[in-house]
C-alpha cells in the first residue's frame, strides 16, 4: 500500500522531563511514510542528549535560539515535503496507531482537507478526560467566527497550510486558531473529516501555558485580536468590531496581527461575512433592548442589500417596540 508522507514537527524547549515520551509515541507508529522534524530551541536540560538518542528515526532535527513556539513550528513547516501534516507538541504524545487511522481517512476521501479525532487530556494528578476536539458548526460563518481549532488532535493538507503560511509569530497561545480561521476562508470546512477515535493525549502540567495562564486570559485577547483583525480585513464598521471586543470578547486589547487575509470567493464572500456578523450585533443588541444600536445594524444589512426575512421581522420588531 503506498502510504502517503506524513510530516510530524515537534517544537520543544527545555521539556527533557516529557520529550522522550512524545518522540517515542511518533517513531513507535510505525508508519511507513513517515518525516519527523524536532525543531528545539536551544534546550538547556536533557532534551538534546534525548533527541540524540533517537537520531537514526528522526528526519531533521535543530537546536538553537529561536522566536518561542510559533516560530519554531514555521521554521519545522519550511523543512516538511509530505502531503499530511501536524505538529506534535513536546509534552503530548500519540496513541497507537494514530498516523495509520488518519493516512487512511485521507486516502479514502481526496477532497477531505482537514481530519480530527478526539483529544485524552491528561492531568498531574493522574485524572483523565476525553475531550471532542475539533467540531465545525452548522455554517461556515459560524465556524470561522467561532475561530476554535483542537490542533493536537487535527491534521491538515500540508499544501493548505504552507499556502496560508504557517502559523501567526505574532500570537504565542491561538497561533492554530488563527490558521484555522485562514484554512476556512480558503477551503471551507465541506472537507472536514470527524473520527471517532482518541488520537492523542494532551498533557496538562504546571508549565504548560494551558494551565499557567490565570492572571491575563491571553487566550481571550489572541482570540478577539484575531477576529478583530478579519473585520478590519472585512473593512466592517467600528461598532461591530468594538461590540465583540468590549460585549462579546470583554476585552479592549488588541494584537495588530501580520496576516495576508485570503478569502475564495468560490468558499464564502465577503459580503456573507460581513453580513454574519452584523446579525449577531443585531440580535445581541436586541436581547438588551438596545433599539438605537439595532437600528444602525438593520441600516448596514440595507447597504450590504441583505433584503431578507430577518432584516424584514427586525424592522418590524423595531417600530412596534
Amino acid at each position: 500500500m503506498n502510504w502517503p508522507k506524513i510530516s510530524i514537527v515537534t517544537p520543544s524547549y527545555n521539556q527533557g522531563k516529557y520529550i522522550e515520551q512524545t518522540i517515542l509515541s511518533v517513531i513507535n507508529q510505525n508508519y511507513p511514510n513517515l518525516e519527523y522534524i524536532i525543531i528545539d530551541g536551544g534546550s538547556t536540560d536533557e532534551t538534546v542528549d534525548i533527541i540524540k538518542k533517537y537520531e537514526q528515526y528522526i528526519t531533521y532535527w535543530v537546536s538553537e535560539k529561536d522566536e518561542g513556539q510559533s516560530h519554531a513550528i514555521n521554521k519545522g513547516i519550511e523543512k516538511c515535503t509530505g502531503e499530511i501534516f501536524n505538529w506534535l507538541n513536546s509534552d503530548d504524545w500519540y496513541e497507537p496507531n494514530a498516523l495509520f487511522i488518519v493516512a487512511r481517512a485521507f486516502m479514502e476521501n481526496k477532497d477531505i482537507q482537514f481530519v480530527s479525532g478526539y483529544e485524552n487530556h491528561v492531568f498531574e494528578n493522574g485524572n483523565n478526560t476525553i475531550q471532542n476536539g475539533t467540531f465545525i458548526k452548522e455554517s461556515l460563518e459560524e465556524t470561522i467566527a467561532c475561530c476554535e481549532v483542537a490542533q493536537p488532535s487535527t491534521f491538515f493538507k500540508l499544501d493548505g497550510i504552507k499556502r496560508v503560511g504557517g502559523v501567526s509569530n505574532d500570537l504565542h497561545y491561538i497561533m492554530d486558531g488563527e490558521m484555522w480561521v485562514k484554512l476556512l476562508l480558503l477551503y471551507g470546512q465541506d472537507g472536514f473529516k470527524k473520527l471517532n477515535k482518541t488520537l492523542v493525549n494532551f498533557r496538562l502540567h504546571e508549565n504548560s501555558k494551558t494551565i499557567s495562564n490565570t492572571i491575563i486570559d491571553n487566550f481571550l485577547v489572541e482570540r478577539s485580536s484575531i477576529i478583530y483583525n478579519l473585520h478590519n480585513h472585512l473593512r466592517l464598521p467600528q461598532i461591530i468590531s468594538e461590540y465583540y471586543l468590549s460585549d462579546f470578547y470583554k476585552t479592549h486589547k488588541v494584537i495588530k496581527l501580520n496576516t495576508s487575509w485570503q478569502v475564495n470567493r468560490s468558499v464564502i464572500s465577503k459580503r456573507k461575512l460581513k453580513i454574519y456578523f452584523v446579525k449577531q450585533y443585531i440580535i445581541s443588541k436586541f436581547s438588551i433592548n438596545k433599539k438605537s444600536e439595532v437600528f444602525k445594524g438593520l441600516q448596514l444589512l440595507v447597504k450590504y442589500c441583505c433584503l431578507d426575512l430577518f432584516l424584514f421581522r427586525n424592522f418590524v420588531k423595531v417600530l412596534v417596540k
